[in-house]
C-alpha cells in the first residue's frame, strides 16, 4: 500500500470514529424527554427511604436539564441528594438549604421549612445554563 492510500485510510477511519461518538445525541435526547415527563409526574420515582430514615433522592443532569423538574418531600425529612452527570459537567445548588454540589456527589440536609425552593445548575455549562432549573417542594 502506498503512502497516499495509507494516509487516506487513516483519515477515513478517524472521521468514522468521530462520527460514531457523536451519533447518540439524538436518541439520548428523545429518551431524556420521555424520562423527564415520567419523573416530573412523581418525585418519589427517584427517591428511596434508607434504614436510618434518610430520604435518598437521585438527580441526573444532562446538557441543560435535570431528569426531575420537581422534587417533593415532607417538612422535617432528612434528605440525601445525589447528583449524577450523564452528559456534560453540571452541579446543583439549593441556596435555601445551603446545598451546592459541583459535579457528581451527594449532599445531606434537613427540609426544615415548607415552601417551594428553586434549584439550579451551579456549574456554568453553556448556552442553556440559565434554563437548567427545577423546584424542591417541601410540603407540611
Amino acid at each position: 500500500m502506498n503512502k497516499k492510500a495509507l494516509t487516506s485510510l487513516i483519515l477515513a477511519s478517524a472521521v468514522a470514529l468521530a462520527l460514531t461518538g457523536c451519533g447518540n445525541s439524538q436518541s439520548d435526547q428523545g429518551s431524556a424527554a420521555s424520562n423527564n415527563a415520567a419523573s416530573t409526574a412523581t418525585a418519589d420515582a427517584g427517591a428511596a427511604q434508607s434504614a436510618d430514615g434518610v430520604k435518598e433522592i437521585k438527580l441526573s443532569a444532562t446538557n441543560f436539564e435535570f431528569d426531575q423538574k420537581e422534587i417533593h418531600v415532607k417538612k422535617g425529612d432528612k434528605i440525601k441528594l445525589t447528583l449524577t452527570n450523564t452528559e456534560g459537567m453540571h452541579g446543583v445548588a439549593i441556596p435555601d438549604f445551603n446545598v451546592d454540589l459541583k459535579g457528581d456527589g451527594s449532599a445531606e440536609f434537613t427540609a426544615d421549612k415548607a415552601g417551594e425552593f428553586t434549584f439550579n445548575c451551579s456549574v456554568m455549562c453553556g448556552a442553556g445554563h440559565d434554563t437548567m432549573t427545577g423546584k424542591l417542594i417541601v410540603e407540611e
